[in-house]
């Protein structure tokens, strides 16, 4: 994909914002270290504080820089699995069989007393959309579709105590084929593998990937891909990174092919997607 318009320099990362041909919508490619957000500091006698409109626009523009820093280190590392080998757009097809998720939309009226893997599932999603709403719009029914289509809506699985996946969610090793080729990026610390990265976790971030993008969720400290709310949240954030508004649907599509940039991919989440939202049984 090229890589076009200006080079900004920030914070020492040089970083060249690119977009999407469909509507000018930044496109993820994480997979480069980028430096942290600097800490807020107080302003001086020189200056006022930042008003909450330039504070708004000071975090869209980090996270244009997170994407697009991103981009220029590998094409390929998209989360979905990074599935999709260069070329390869045709081939993609789920790992499972596509079922209608088993987490509803609504939350329940009355609270199970021992809640259920799919009450604790729904719950992340739903927070996780909440606490973008105001930020891009994301909808809750887009966190549904594509746990269903990364993970299976961890059917199979159990969540312990701290909401953590057990047994882990790994991917196949991306060693070329029908997948992106990716070498190992993290000492095999997320994915235990320390020659192959594979995409790890309820919606599948690849280890580069999650380095950029990964989220505390559950305010616990740490950001664990195999928590099921921290990579909720997670991948929240990077569907709406570069100022998207997921009401659109040009910008939900953007938003949809930047997870896996594959046409199949898409025409998938999406069939997910309408169906949760126009409450009818999403079929395989």
């Amino acid at each position: 994909m090229a890589v076009g318009g200006l080079l900004v320099m920030l914070s020492g990362v040089v970083v060249a914002p690119t977009t999407s041909a469909a509507e000018g919508t930044p496109t993820p490619l994480p997979g480069a270290t980028v430096q942290e957000e600097p800490p807020a500091t107080t302003a001086g006698p020189a200056g006022p504080a930042l008003g909450a409109s330039a504070g708004e626009s000071l975090l869209r523009l980090y996270d244009v820089v997170k994407v697009t820093a991103g981009y220029i280190a590998a094409t390929q590392l998209q989360p979905g699995g990074g599935s999709v080998a260069p070329g390869g757009d045709s081939g993609w097809k789920p790992r499972a069989a596509i079922k209608a998720p088993p987490v509803s939309p609504v939350p329940p009226a009355a609270p199970a007393l021992e809640p259920t893997k799919y009450d604790i599932l729904g719950e992340a999603y739903r927070k996780a959309a909440d606490a973008l709403s105001d930020r891009c719009h994301l909808p809750f029914a887009l966190l549904m579709a594509i746990g269903e289509v990364e993970s299976s809506s961890l059917r199979g699985r159990k969540l312990d105590a701290a909401h953590n996946v057990v047994p882990p969610v790994l991917g196949p090793q991306l060693s070329g084929g029908g997948f992106a080729a990716i070498g190992d990026s993290d000492g095999g610390r997320l994915d235990s593998d320390s020659v192959w990265d594979r995409a790890v976790g309820p919606m599948q971030f690849i280890p580069g990937t999650w380095r950029l993008w990964g989220a505390d969720g559950n305010g616990d400290g740490v950001a664990d891909p195999q928590n099921v709310d921290d990579a909720a949240l997670a991948a929240g954030r990077y569907l709406c990174a570069g100022g998207r508004d997921l009401s659109r649907q040009q910008h939900l599509e953007a938003a949809i092919l930047s997870y896996n940039h594959s046409r199949r991919y898409l025409a998938t989440v999406l069939d997910l997607y309408d169906s949760v939202m126009s409450g009818l049984v999403a079929g395989p």
